[in-house]
Order: structure tokens, then C-alpha cells, then sequence
């Protein structure tokens, strides 16, 4: 997924399909000072079950359309963080 896509997605997808954790808590998480996965994680457990959402190295089979660090890198490219 391009940085454009992220941008466009609503604050109601699902990144987290383990924990429930939508795009708009991501985006929380990071305008409050969350920003790395790690803190993501720490704050809003997307990525603490299956960690497929982390990022697209340990999703090898692209089960997810989009993960923390892309997610991140859009944020940091926004100046949201």
C-alpha cells in the first residue's frame, strides 16, 4: 500500500485484526508521542497476537494490506508525529 493509500484510509479500517485496532486509534497513539512500533504496540496492542501488522517483513505472505511502520512512515511524511 502507497503512503497516498494509508493517507485514505478511514479511521474505522481494521490494521489489527487480532486485537481489534482501528486505523484511528493508530493515528491517537501516534499524535500523543507513540512514535515507533514498539510504543504503537505498547499502546494500543495492535501487534501483539499474531504481529503479522508490525510490518511486511514478518507478514512474508502479505496477509495484511498495511502495517505499523507504513503506517508511521505516513505520519512522520504528514508531520503528524
Amino acid at each position: 500500500m502507497t503512503l497516498e493509500e494509508i493517507g485514505k484510509l478511514p479511521e474505522d479500517y481494521e490494521v489489527c485484526l487480532c486485537n481489534g485496532v482501528l486505523m484511528g486509534d493508530i493515528l491517537v497513539a501516534i499524535k500523543a508521542g507513540h512514535n515507533s512500533v514498539e510504543k504503537l504496540m505498547d499502546e494500543t496492542t495492535a501487534g501483539t497476537s499474531c504481529e503479522l501488522c508490525q510490518t511486511r517483513k514478518i507478514d512474508e505472505d502479505n496477509e495484511r494490506e498495511v502495517h505499523l511502520d507504513e503506517i508511521l512512515e505516513y505520519a512522520k511524511k504528514e508531520g503528524l508525529c
